[in-house]
């Protein structure tokens, strides 16, 4: 029977039994690798015509709905549920409250696949409100200064679920695209957040476990100008500014956060990638706010492949970035990527370069579906390969 050791030197048998509802990154990093791997084939499939099924929601609406509010919302979940008792020093949710969240989740995903839109409604627009409700009293208590915007952030997301069900809640100003190009604004924001956070602590500390040490040196008026130029980017996409406004907020903010994503050094990280690939997720961001630019100033670029680079890319490669090191860290496994992952990095990059650029060849249709097949398939690896460990009780016996 396997065995581990306890401090006093003792045997003991290894941990049994499922730990899948102990911490909030066990089910919902599962979930959006699923959630990854199914939708993004069922939506191609939609696409060229080869089944005739249509979801609960415009199936064009529905793709850029469950791209951020099924799957993005799922991993960002996991890491707030993660993260926050690392900010509050509170417990973690597990158990049945856990369970919970986790069931409204899924019965909003599965829900949306019923030709009534009352029941996804229903659910899906109770997730958000509910995460708050959870994370929202402990983080505004215990660490508010530093990480109050995230309750707000999580509200805000919240109200623009509930304009792209009600498609634009009937103004005639507002739409259900227009509210999923805000909430793609706001996503971008908080890789600006988050990805400010990680990745340089990240580098650094993975550097040095690499033997290969990195000093990063911290820019405040750099770093306050990439999250105020994302922010700037979000209101100018919710107030719908001129073509010309949109197109240079795009353009400021992305030459403010490629200044930040340089002074990272990510050319220095190749060899190691747990942490190349948190720099190239936000390398995605810089070229998604460029793309967004340029479509906006010129004729030249679609805004589609903004959208893109955004979704496919940033979004895409930085949750797989985040779920593949928090995953491993809170099982208390050691802090390297095996070949399995490091090829699903590989395929969701290719996935997002063959769905941002797929339009300019002529065989535009089977670039974008081959490209969104490569892309689920890197989550598909990820989550055959993270399940036992996502299931399973760490093998140390700590919580987790």
């Amino acid at each position: 029977m396997p065995v581990t050791i306890d401090e006093s030197g003792g045997r003991q048998a290894a941990p049994r039994g499922v730990a899948l509802f102990q911490y909030g990154f066990r089910p919902f990093f599962l979930l959006a690798g699923l959630q990854a791997a199914l939708a993004v084939p069922l939506w191609v499939a939609i696409w060229r015509g080869d089944l005739a099924w249509q979801p609960a929601m415009p199936s064009s609406i529905w793709h850029g709905h469950e791209m951020l509010f099924g799957f993005a919302v799922a991993a960002l979940a996991g890491f707030l549920l993660t993260a926050v008792p690392n900010w509050t020093g509170l417990p973690a949710l597990k158990g049945p409250r856990l369970m919970l969240l986790v069931a409204v989740w899924l019965a909003a995903r599965i829900a949306a696949f019923l030709p009534d839109p009352l029941l996804f409604r229903v659910f899906d627009l109770a997730f958000l409100p509910l995460l708050a409700l959870t994370l929202g009293p402990g983080i505004i208590l215990r660490a508010g200064r530093r990480n109050g915007v995230m309750v707000a952030i999580l509200l805000l997301l919240a109200a623009i679920n509930a304009a792209v069900h009600f498609d634009g809640f009937g103004l005639s100003s507002l739409s259900a695209s227009w509210a999923l190009r805000l909430g793609i604004a706001v996503f971008a924001l908080m890789v600006g957040i988050i990805g400010g956070r990680i990745v340089p602590a990240f580098t650094q500390g993975g550097m040095k476990m690499a033997g290969r040490p990195l000093a990063i040196e911290a820019r405040r008026p750099l770093e306050l100008g990439s999250i105020l130029s994302l922010a700037a980017f979000v209101l100018a996409t919710a107030l719908q500014l001129p073509e010309l406004v949109l197109g240079v907020v795009a353009a400021i903010a992305a030459g403010f956060n490629l200044l930040r994503f340089l002074g990272w050094q990510g050319w220095k990280t190749w060899g190691v990638p747990l942490v190349w690939v948190l720099h190239l997720g936000y390398g995605w961001l810089v070229l998604g706010l460029t793309l967004s630019a340029a479509a906006h100033l010129t004729t030249a670029i679609s805004e589609t492949a903004a959208i893109h680079a955004f979704t496919a890319g940033a979004f895409g490669t930085m949750i797989l970035a985040v779920m593949s090191r928090a995953s491993l860290g809170h099982t208390g496994r050691q802090l390297l990527a095996g070949r399995a992952v490091t090829v699903a990095y590989h395929l969701v990059t290719c996935g997002a370069l063959l769905r941002v650029a797929g339009p300019l060849f002529a065989a535009e249709a089977t670039l974008i579906a081959l490209g969104g097949m490569l892309w689920s398939a890197g989550f598909l690896l990820f989550a055959l390969r993270y399940l036992p460990l996502l299931v399973m009780p760490r093998p140390d016996g700590r919580p987790g």
